[in-house]
């Protein structure tokens, strides 16, 4: 679990913008960090090449770290085309989005995060007469439907399921949200008297 801990702060590694701050970044970082930050960053699963060249590592090097990544569970491995393609664990990154919003957030206002997801997904089930993001699509995919209006029942579909992985992950911030203050000594504005 110390694992998974320590690794969870790496995804903060950010590589710069812009050719000369990017020889920096590869100067100042070490080579495992480099690759955590390229593969947690990943939005759709990519090999050890391409992980490696963003990184700027050796194949060899990001295949080494990768793997053992894969055997901490912060990635996953997924066979492709033929290729092993690597993305973010999902239970992982679950961690972390709710680690992120303990850390960075009071009680109060994960109640308030709630409220205005909860607010956003009515006036979504309202505004389009609909109960969920799925709905919102089959309207999309009607044969009457102009482009116009299917490309923002798509983009409003989209943001109803970010509204609802956020209630999911404000939902288990609550139950772990004692259990992750005590037992990671973080001090929150709950816990200062």
């Amino acid at each position: 679990m110390q694992d998974q801990t320590d690794l969870a702060t790496l995804g903060a590694i950010e590589p710069p913008d812009g050719e000369g701050h990017r020889d920096g970044w590869v100067e100042e970082t070490a080579g495992l960090d480099r690759v955590i930050s390229v593969a947690l960053g990943l939005k759709q699963p990519r090999t050890a090449d391409w992980i490696a060249d963003h990184a700027q590592v050796s194949t060899t090097t990001a295949r080494d770290h990768l793997s053992r990544l894969v055997e901490l569970r912060v990635l996953s491995a997924v066979e492709q085309r033929g290729a092993k393609t690597y993305l973010p664990d999902a239970a992982y990154q679950r961690f972390r989005d709710v680690s992120r919003l303990i850390e960075e957030h009071t009680r109060e206002e994960l109640e308030q995060i709630t409220v205005s997801a909860k607010e956003d997904i009515e006036r979504l089930e309202t505004s389009y007469d609909v109960e969920s993001p799925t709905e919102l699509r089959e309207l999309a995919t009607k044969p009457d439907t102009s482009s116009a209006d299917a490309r923002e029942y798509f983009r409003k579909a989209s943001e109803w399921d970010r509204h609802r992985h956020m209630l999911q992950i404000a939902r288990e911030a609550f139950e772990r949200y004692d259990e992750f203050v005590e037992g990671h000594g973080h001090h929150s504005a709950d816990s200062v008297a």
